[in-house]
């Protein structure tokens, strides 16, 4: 990831930093009543990311532009709520010392609650966590909250001394087969946004994509904004497989085997309990390319942390500031797509070096890195003044441009469409 840290800091002059921001569809996601333009150039850090993967895709990524990051927003109608995410899922906890971010976006997250805070919970589950967190640290709810498997983070909190740096950490697994793997086999078992976004520019570069679901858990997403999945997943063969049966495991195993790119979003303990070993995979195959999208990573000491898009960035820092010094989300689950584009031009690099290669990408990792963007210059700050009816950036009187999407897709593929004929095809 050295190029993307030299591509970013390549920004330092920012100039036009808040016109960039203006137009790049992010600007009415972020902020409470009024937009908030970051101090920092985000939006070019997120062009510069988006030229890398464009690069690396070539005349296939003609539409890899900063819609990847807010198209789910505009499929959703969402806006933005200061210190709510735009999804409404996740929020900004004022703790004895600092902030937090915490995330109940599953329903199984307000069970947890009674356990996490200390006591029964009624009522409102945002008005017992704001109670119950003013009088503790935020190091103590991280601990706790992250031992039951809530989504919890310290918002740009935790040292990541000895973990990833710059989004990715690459690992050199084996020797590689020394040379460009072309129309690579893609086995896609990620979910949500990170991951199938990573599948899909791959896709867009010539791959084939199997997506792999669970059929005691299949991807959530699929009960989200259809045109959202279908852009996700158009063109890639759909397989399900009973994971909590041998013969399940089997199939995936002999699936993998094929494969010349993995892609997952799971966590290592989880991932483990399948009797799928990373390094194995590599000694059948040392041509492959295993990327690994989780929200902690795989070797640092929060390595079984568990984190969605809203708070992973959060964590990394990436949040602007009200004037009363408030954190407030940028964006959508911004973490995601960031992490997801991130992944797949490091992915695409480690093919045509001859693959051998883990990319371990970090979604707080990704965040930090564009939140270490170049700081934009106080001349260009400006104000945003207007109402509903349409916001303009003071600056230079432009209309902030409101979150689009790229032109929709075909339809995805239904569940384990693919199953009998790929399973007959590979394993």
């Amino acid at each position: 990831m050295t190029d993307a840290v030299d591509r970013l800091s390549g920004l330092s002059s920012s100039a036009g930093a808040s016109a960039r921001w203006v137009r790049s569809g992010l600007a009415l996601l972020t902020g409470d009543q009024t937009p908030v333009l970051p101090r920092r150039d985000v939006a070019g850090a997120l062009e510069a990311i988006t030229a890398r993967a464009q690069e690396a895709v070539g005349r296939g990524g003609a539409d890899l532009d900063l819609r990847l990051f807010c198209e789910r927003g505009a499929e959703l109608g969402l806006s933005r709520h200061g210190s709510v995410s735009a999804n409404g899922a996740a929020r900004m906890i004022a703790a004895a010392d600092g902030w937090l971010a915490v995330n109940l976006a599953r329903p199984d997250d307000i069970d947890l609650l009674p356990a996490w805070l200390g006591a029964e919970t009624s009522g409102d589950p945002w008005t017992a966590i704001e109670r119950a967190a003013r009088r503790r640290t935020a190091a103590d709810l991280t601990e706790t909250g992250q031992a039951l498997g809530l989504p919890v983070a310290p918002v740009g909190g935790w040292d990541v001394a000895g973990g990833t740096t710059g989004g990715a950490r690459l690992e050199q697994m084996a020797t590689g087969q020394g040379e460009p793997v072309r129309a690579p086999l893609v086995i896609d078992l990620s979910s949500l946004w990170a991951g199938p976004l990573c599948a899909h520019i791959l896709g867009l570069a010539g791959a084939r994509v199997i997506k792999v679901e669970s059929a005691g858990r299949p991807d959530a997403a699929r009960s989200g904004p259809r045109a959202f999945f279908d852009r996700l997943h158009a063109g890639h063969e759909a397989v399900m497989l009973d994971f909590a049966t041998r013969e399940g495991r089997g199939q995936l195993s002999r699936l993998l085997a094929r494969a010349d790119v993995v892609i997952e979003g799971t966590r290592p303990r989880a991932f483990e309990q399948l009797g799928i070993e990373i390094g194995a995979a590599f000694e059948a195959n040392p041509a492959l390319v295993w990327v690994s999208l989780t929200a902690y990573g795989r070797t640092a000491p929060w390595r079984n942390r568990v984190g969605f898009g809203d708070d992973a960035a959060a964590a990394g820092g990436l949040v602007v500031r009200a004037g009363d010094g408030r954190p407030m989300f940028i964006g959508d689950a911004l973490a995601d797509p960031i992490a997801g584009v991130l992944a797949a031009t490091e992915a695409l690099a480690a093919l045509a070096r001859g693959g051998g290669v883990l990319v371990d990408m970090a979604l707080r990792e990704a965040a930090a890195l564009v939140a270490a963007a170049a700081p934009v210059p106080d001349d260009e700050i400006g104000e945003v003044h207007g109402g509903e009816g349409g916001w303009r950036w003071f600056g230079d009187g432009a209309a902030l441009s409101p979150p689009t999407a790229r032109p929709e897709a075909a339809a995805a593929a239904s569940a384990g469409r693919h199953t009998a004929a790929v399973l007959a095809e590979l394993t």
